[in-house]
């Protein structure tokens, strides 16, 4: 019976020990016992940390910056400060977290929040992106905003652009993709490769070496600039099938540009043809019933210059139409797919299709021709800049709507909405430049900036009016993926009905308007142009078509004129009457001249034999 009683007696001996540990713990730190850590995140008392928690990581000791993405807390063992929500880094002192623990030597602890990696879904609070496990890929995080117009942080998937260090000894750069060497004295083995730069995960520079013509060596470099490629270059990337994949992905377009290319080569080559008089948009023949004259000024152009820079002007509006199937390299497409490989390098076809786009050229053109020749009414309109201009309106109202929506988040696309930004700052510098060669010129060119402008706003009010499909469905569910919930827009749309509502966001979420009320707008817009081109063509009606006009219909109902201008004579009729009364006057001297000729048969015998 005695082993049993030494058992009682060392658990006895054991439990008196640990009551005296927990009560000198509770004479040390009572505040730090009795608080807990949901306590702690709310109220202002240290929080107790327990010893097995394993997702704090050391970041700093006293005095030093810390780096974390998450919640940081100060102080040591089992007391801490409340937790500090830190966006890369913050300085590990008392006067950032208060003094937990006085006249004690204090650390922080970081406690990472991973982001979100969920495509349309971000994490609110500042954030870091997971390890991948691939090493061909990496996580990298990009800062989005709510509907709300809250910041808010995501993870996504990128073809990974860090170098890994290279520690051997060799005096030569690492050939293999994604290898570098720290080392800034290594050399190119090859004498055709070039040593090109890079950097590692920890930000460290380091040099590789690639074959001459190809990307840096984490590849990033030459898929950017593919990226970023305008569709001005499509039909340049692998001529000349590129050319012909173009035309044949965007037909309404290039088929346009073929006709400008026609109608200059006509008008310069075959003057005998007089396309001058037959296209023109000249108002006044509007009264003869010539209305086709609105749909075919486009294909004359007053010199070369002219037409080279509306062609490159309408090259780089391709995309409105549609993406061409083609590849950029073997076996990599250009057009986006929904399902495709994350690291690939594509552009995402938010075109409205062929149909549409015909629609946009005549509507632009039409309403460009009437009221650019509001001011001067006798004005002859030639070229195809109110179609640039046109498509370029209609370009601002698809990305306007495109990133209003948010539906560069759901794209696998890095950085897409960046790139929708700057197509909106070139539309934006054309614009610009088209103002100010008015405003330098006097006013002189007022007719071509009116028209320009006026297809601008046509353009756009279009694409409200009608709401074209955005792409083939190969990017998104529904072919009107712009078109949102109002309670995604506003906070003033409190009932259900009302939040279900469909609304476009412009830019960005904050600027919602009704489907309905927007529509309404463009269609006053757009009435109200073609109304006050009629009221004017109407108080000028009595301006000639000076014989451009090809019908002759209503020639003898022209409005007499009045008694002033009955007395005063038309310059051309006055030109002619001076050149018959210079006429008159030389045939009088004729006369003159040939009565006082001396008669050859009143001459003398002597005379004669004389001569």
């Amino acid at each position: 019976m005695r082993r049993p009683q030494r058992r009682t007696v060392a658990a006895g001996r054991a439990c008196v020990v640990l009551a005296v540990a927990v009560a000198v713990a509770a004479m040390v730190s009572p505040r730090a016992w009795w608080s807990s850590p949901e306590r702690s995140e709310t109220g202002s008392s240290p929080a107790f940390m327990q010893l097995d928690e394993k997702d704090g990581k050391f970041c700093g000791k006293d005095g030093d910056m810390c780096k974390c993405f998450g919640h940081v807390r100060y102080g040591r063992l089992f007391t801490w400060s409340n937790d500090v929500i830190v966006d890369g880094s913050v300085n590990c002192s008392a006067a950032t977290f208060g003094d937990p623990m006085p006249m004690d030597v204090k650390i922080c602890k970081c406690y990472p929040t991973i982001c979100t990696t969920d495509m349309g879904i971000c994490t609110p609070e500042p954030c870091m992106c997971p390890t991948s496990g691939d090493p061909s890929v990496e996580w990298a995080k990009k800062t989005l905003m709510t509907g709300d117009g809250l910041k808010c942080w995501a993870c996504e998937k990128r073809q990974s652009t860090a170098g890994v260090a290279d520690n051997s000894d060799s005096p030569f750069c690492p050939t293999q993709l994604g290898r570098c060497s720290t080392k800034r004295s290594c050399k190119c083995e090859s004498k055709t490769d070039t040593k090109r730069v890079m950097k590692t995960k920890d930000g460290q520079k380091c040099w590789t070496c690639a074959p001459a013509g190809e990307g840096s060596g984490g590849g990033m470099a030459g898929q950017k600039a593919m990226f970023w490629m305008l569709p001005l270059l499509w039909p340049f990337m692998d001529l000349p099938n590129s050319i012909w994949q173009v035309m044949s992905g965007c037909r309404a377009i290039t088929t346009f540009l073929g006709l400008c290319v026609l109608g200059y080569f006509c008008q310069t080559f075959c003057q005998f043809l007089r396309l001058d008089r037959f296209f023109s948009f000249y108002a006044p023949t509007m009264k003869k019933g010539e209305f086709w004259r609105l749909f075919t000024y486009f294909m004359l152009h007053s010199d070369l210059q002219h037409l080279c820079i509306n062609l490159f002007h309408l090259l780089d509006a391709l995309d409105l139409e549609g993406v061409p199937d083609m590849e950029v390299s073997p076996g990599v497409p250009l057009k986006c797919t929904r399902d495709g490989p994350i690291a690939s390098i594509c552009y995402p076809d938010v075109g409205i299709g062929r149909a549409h786009v015909v629609s946009i050229i005549m509507v632009v053109l039409a309403y460009g021709a009437l009221l650019g020749t509001i001011k001067n009414f006798g004005a002859l309109v030639q070229g195809a800049s109110s179609v640039c201009f046109g498509v370029d309106g209609a370009l601002i109202a698809l990305y306007a709507m495109f990133l209003g929506a948010g539906l560069d988040q759901k794209l696998k696309i890095p950085e897409f909405g960046a790139f929708f930004w700057m197509r909106i700052g070139i539309i934006g510098f054309h614009i610009i430049i088209d103002i100010v060669q008015s405003i330098c010129g006097a006013g002189k060119d007022t007719v071509g900036t009116m028209a320009h402008m006026a297809s601008l706003v046509a353009g756009f009010c279009y694409v409200i009016l009608f709401l074209p499909p955005m792409g083939k469905g190969d990017l998104f569910d529904s072919q009107q993926p712009y078109i949102i919930d109002c309670g995604l827009t506003n906070a003033k749309y409190v009932t259900m009905d009302g939040a279900t509502k469909d609304c476009l966001a412009f830019f960005k979420r904050g600027n919602g308007v009704e489907v309905a009320t927007a529509q309404k707008i463009a269609l006053c817009i757009l009435v109200g142009g073609v109304l006050v081109s009629m009221v004017n063509a109407f108080l000028k009606r009595h301006i000639s078509d000076d014989g451009i006009a090809c019908c002759k219909c209503g020639d003898d109902d022209k409005p007499k004129a009045s008694a002033e201008q009955q007395q005063t004579p038309d310059s051309d009729l006055l030109a002619l009457r001076n050149h018959i009364d210079m006429m008159r006057d030389g045939l009088t001297q004729l006369e003159r001249l040939h009565r006082n000729m001396p008669n050859p048969d009143t001459l003398s015998p002597a005379a004669s034999a004389s001569q």
